[in-house]
């Protein structure tokens, strides 16, 4: 079976199918508020939140060839404090960081100097930024043969917790992605019936 939502072309070579690309969409849904973990030492209805950084990041069988890369499996338990404190940076890559090309690196951020394509300015949460979901095009990605599991498209939420310190929030995780439709959907918000610091939450809304 063909992946769905490719908007690439299919090579046919012997008995193997080999798609050559596919280009992605980012559709996010928030709640009113988010990213209220700083605010964890004031009353539930004056947590205001903050702005809140996202980065996508697509990752390939090639790149966990690497060792530096190892956390960055499809089957790993990486969390967003791991990425945001290993990502690449415009002066190092490989060793306690991981070893990424910034084309494959997506980011909503309002830090000038972040390794990666700054796609836009972080969310604000939806009483803020409006109802209407915020549509992100131009999401590229490669594929080797049909079948592979290896693909894998994160997308990491910076929440910050009342230290200061990113949160241990599991990513979005889409493996492999094209087993998704052509515009991939998330939500971030708040769950209300949680202690602050475990409130966070990024969730997967797209249907494979």
């Amino acid at each position: 079976m063909f992946r769905r939502g490719c908007t690439g072309s299919v090579l046919m070579v012997g008995t193997l199918a080999l798609l050559t690309g596919c280009t992605r969409s980012l559709t996010i849904h928030q709640d009113p508020v988010i990213n209220t973990a700083i605010h964890a030492d004031r009353a539930p209805d004056q947590r205001s939140g903050g702005p809140l950084d996202l980065a996508i990041v697509c990752v390939y069988a090639d790149d966990l060839k690497k060792p530096s890369n190892a956390l960055l499996k499809p089957d790993s338990r990486i969390t967003a404090r791991d990425w945001y404190n290993r990502r690449p940076t415009l002066k190092e890559r490989g060793g306690k960081l991981f070893d990424l090309p910034a084309k494959q690196l997506y980011l909503l951020t309002d830090e000038k100097d972040s390794y990666g394509q700054w796609i836009g300015t972080p969310l604000r949460g939806a009483t803020l930024d409006g109802a209407a979901p915020i549509h992100k095009k131009g999401i590229k990605l490669k594929w080797g043969r049909l079948g592979d599991d290896q693909t894998v498209l994160y997308v990491f939420p910076r929440f910050i917790g009342p230290d200061g310190a990113v949160l241990p929030v599991a990513p979005a995780r889409f493996c492999p992605p094209g087993a998704y439709p052509a515009n991939l959907e998330i939500k971030v918000g708040v769950r209300a019936d949680r202690r602050v610091e475990e409130a966070q939450y990024i969730e997967i809304l797209s249907k494979r």
